[in-house]
C-alpha cells in the first residue's frame, strides 16, 4: 500500500494542531509581574493561596476562592489575568461517588445503608457484565 506524501503531510499538520492551542504563556521574563503582585491580586479576589508556582511560562495558583471552593488557575505573568481556571466542586464529587455506589464515610467491607438507619439497601436491578432481561406484556 502506497501512502501519498500529501496525505501524510495533512495528517501530521492536523495531529499537531491541538498542541499549538495550549495554555502556555509566552511572555519575556523581564515583563513579568512579581510574586508579591500575584499574591496581592489573589487577596483582592478573595483567594486563599495554598501554592504558587511557575508552569509552562505561567503563574499557577492552587487554593480556595472566596466561596471556599478549591481551584487551580494559570495566570498570564504580564497581566495576571486567568488563562485557564479549574474549580473543584466537592458536592458534585460526593454525588458522583454516591451514584457509583461508593461512600467515602463508610468503612470498607460494610454494606451501604439507606438513610443511615442501619437497614440494608436492596440489590441493584442490573449488575455490571450481565444482560438485561425484559418481558413485555
Amino acid at each position: 500500500m502506497k501512502i501519498h506524501p500529501l496525505a501524510l503531510a495533512l495528517w501530521a499538520a492536523l495531529a499537531a494542531a491541538p498542541a499549538l492551542a495550549g495554555d502556555d504563556c509566552d511572555v519575556p521574563v523581564d515583563q513579568w509581574r512579581s510574586r508579591d503582585a500575584v499574591m496581592q491580586m489573589a487577596a483582592q479576589r478573595g483567594w486563599q493561596v495554598q501554592r504558587l508556582k511557575i508552569d509552562d511560562g505561567c503563574y499557577e495558583i492552587r487554593g480556595r476562592d472566596a466561596q471556599g471552593r478549591e481551584f487551580k488557575a494559570k495566570l498570564d505573568p504580564r497581566t495576571l489575568e486567568p488563562v485557564k481556571m479549574k474549580l473543584r466542586d466537592r458536592d458534585r464529587d460526593r454525588d458522583r461517588d454516591r451514584d457509583q455506589g461508593r461512600d467515602r464515610n463508610r468503612n470498607p467491607g460494610t454494606a451501604p445503608t439507606a438513610g443511615g438507619s442501619g437497614a440494608s439497601v436492596p440489590a441493584p436491578a442490573l449488575k455490571p457484565g450481565t444482560t438485561p432481561r425484559a418481558t413485555i406484556e
